[in-house]
């Protein structure tokens, strides 16, 4: 009990502080999201989430002190993430930039560690689909696939604080039912870190006066955790966990990715163009306020986790998984263009607002979008 309720503690008061801390750092250093264009909150707010998260998991792993070499890197990649991520949120770095940084971080975890997807498992029930001499480059690519799709995932208050957090108890749940020490610890410090900044982040009137973002420096730290634990989680020497069940731990970000990706191609953009296609802002068009579209999100996520590790538990096959969560996805993906007719049948707390914003100060959209 002690090794699951200190880190979460540590993350959580070192994050909080950092929070508070940091303020009026982040106004001398103009780290601050300033409202315009896709970017629709009140005033100048501080872009501070990802340095005070990276914060308190360090503060928390270090004075845990047991760690392997796969969490080591892990800490060496994220302080990477940290500083470049910041770096974009105060300059806004070319995307070849932030691409190296990615590519540079997850490199430095697959080759200090060793770890890769060498199999994705039996996902067509055809037999287990072996990587042999591409494991390493797609370990690095899905890797950084996901960072992306948590980037593209912040664009809403608590999203992508709220969908991570969610896998991050997932990923806990495995690693302590399996007596991984180190990969438990870095889960639950970020759980508590996670918890700390979205008391500032929730859609919610209670925090705007100390309402503060995450930024890239965040959204990519979270991104490139998961990646890491995710791999380390699916090594045999560790908690053996299916690919198939990451799948299912974080549903959200690979969709966005995969459909986000999809459309900008389709349409002759690049795959790096910020735009509004996302899947949250079509839910705040139909007519969703951000509060409905958090507790949305959050349910989907909690579900989808909770059926992945419950059939990987019962023994479910993989292929029956694998086919039951494209069909989840086809449900998901049917919803949201039935969107605006789902929006009339919301209690009118969870519509957005059809009067001037001032009016509804709670109902804030983070606005940077990958």
């Amino acid at each position: 009990m002690l090794t699951m309720a200190a880190p979460m503690l540590i993350g959580f008061l070192v994050t909080i502080t950092m929070m508070l801390a940091l303020r009026p750092v982040a106004a001398q250093l103009r780290l601050v999201d300033i409202p315009g264009g896709r970017k629709t909150h009140f005033g100048e707010v501080p872009v501070i989430g990802g340095i005070a998260i990276f914060l308190g998991l360090l503060a928390a792993v270090f004075a845990m002190g047991d760690y392997g070499s796969g969490e080591s890197a892990l800490l060496v990649g994220a302080s990477v993430m940290v500083m470049v991520g910041a770096l974009d949120d105060r300059f806004d770095l070319p995307p070849n930039v932030r691409i190296l940084a990615h590519l540079a971080s997850v490199m430095t975890v697959v080759l200090a560690s060793g770890y890769r997807v060498d199999s994705l498992g039996d996902l067509f029930g055809l037999g287990a689909i072996d990587l042999g001499s591409v494991a390493f480059i797609f370990t690095v690519v899905a890797a950084i696939a996901l960072i992306n799709g948590f980037n593209m995932l912040d664009g809403l208050d608590g999203l992508a604080g709220g969908v991570a957090l969610v896998a991050l108890c997932g990923l806990s749940a495995v690693a302590a039912e399996h007596l991984s020490n180190g990969p438990l610890i870095f889960a639950l410090a970020l759980v508590g870190s996670v918890i700390a900044f979205l008391i500032f982040n929730l859609p919610a009137s209670f925090n705007r006066r100390v309402l503060g973002f995450m930024g890239d420096a965040g959204s990519t730290l979270l991104g490139f955790v998961l990646a890491g634990l995710a791999l380390i989680s699916i090594q045999p020497s560790g908690p053996g966990l299916p690919p198939v069940v990451v799948l299912w731990l974080l549903p959200v970000p690979i969709l966005e990715l995969f459909t986000s990706t999809f459309r900008r191609a389709w349409t002759g953009l690049s795959p790096m163009q910020a735009d509004r296609g996302h899947f949250h802002y079509k839910l705040l068009a139909a007519g969703f306020s951000v509060r409905a579209i958090f507790i949305f999100y959050l349910a989907t996520s909690s579900v989808s986790a909770l059926v992945g590790i419950t059939a990987w538990r019962a023994g479910v096959p993989e292929p029956v998984m694998f086919y039951a969560f494209l069909v989840a996805s086809c449900v998901w993906i049917f919803a949201l263009h039935r969107a605006p007719r789902l929006a009339r049948h919301l209690p009118e707390s969870l519509k957005r607002a059809q009067f001037p914003p001032r009016r509804r100060r709670d109902d804030v959209s983070a606005a940077k979008s990958r």
